[in-house]
């Protein structure tokens, strides 16, 4: 696992903060909490909706699909409205958050894959 895969689980685990401010006070850009907790948000959006697509992709026909669709789609419409507020954000202000390798890795593996 790269360090960016074993922050993500130390998240999910619990065993780190999911907001977590840089020590460092040079230039913090003044909505940093705001784009950190949306660079959260997206990432749980596209874990979401890809988590749910591998369900149902699983073959099991169930009646849980009727639950499924629905977060697919909610997951989907999310993910793509922070893609859009990412696009109009300053990359600079992005890359200050601590969790900007999660951006970076969403952006550069999960995007294409994120489907409705």
């Amino acid at each position: 696992m790269n360090g960016d895969d074993d922050r993500a689980s130390s998240i999910i685990a619990g065993k780190i903060p999911l907001l977590q401010i840089p020590e460092k006070e040079e230039k913090k850009p003044k909505n940093l909490e705001a784009i950190d907790a949306y660079i959260l948000a997206y990432y749980y959006s596209a874990l979401t909706n890809l988590l749910c697509q591998a369900y149902l992709q699983s073959g099991q026909q169930t009646e849980n699909d009727d639950v499924i669709q629905p977060i697919i789609q909610a997951s989907q419409a999310d993910f793509q409205m922070l893609d859009t507020y990412f696009d109009s954000c300053d990359p600079d202000e992005i890359r200050a958050s601590p969790n900007s390798t999660l951006y970076e890795q969403i952006r550069n593996t999960w995007r294409e894959q994120v489907k409705g």
